[in-house]
């Protein structure tokens, strides 16, 4: 018995690692931040988007999941690793506003 379920959870755990979803979010947190200042710094190189640097990487992560489907059509591991970067994208534009939002105030306790 013990035998058995030592072989259904290897198992299970091998196909963890097959997940779209759980490739994305290794891709986010390993991968993304090699590419997503690399990216970021030729979008500074641009003046209207040097002011607006939330804007651009939504965009630019808007962008990268819109093609994530195309350029990889036949390689899930591949379109999760853009998935997970274009995610690191939105990501980065997002944080500014969660953090205002959630940001501790004088005037409530």
């Amino acid at each position: 018995m013990p035998e058995q379920m030592l072989k259904g959870f290897a198992k299970t755990s091998t196909n963890v690692l097959k997940n779209e979803a759980v490739i994305a979010v290794l891709s986010a947190s390993i991968v993304a931040p090699y590419i997503v200042p690399k990216i970021n710094s030729l979008l500074e190189s641009i003046p209207i988007l040097k002011d607006h640097a939330s804007i651009a990487a939504f965009v630019t992560g808007l962008a990268i999941f819109s093609i994530a489907g195309t350029v990889a059509a036949r390689s899930m591991y591949l379109r999760a690793i853009i998935i997970g970067v274009a995610g690191a994208f939105i990501l980065s534009a997002l944080l500014p506003i969660y953090s205002s939002l959630t940001a501790k105030t004088g005037a409530i306790p």
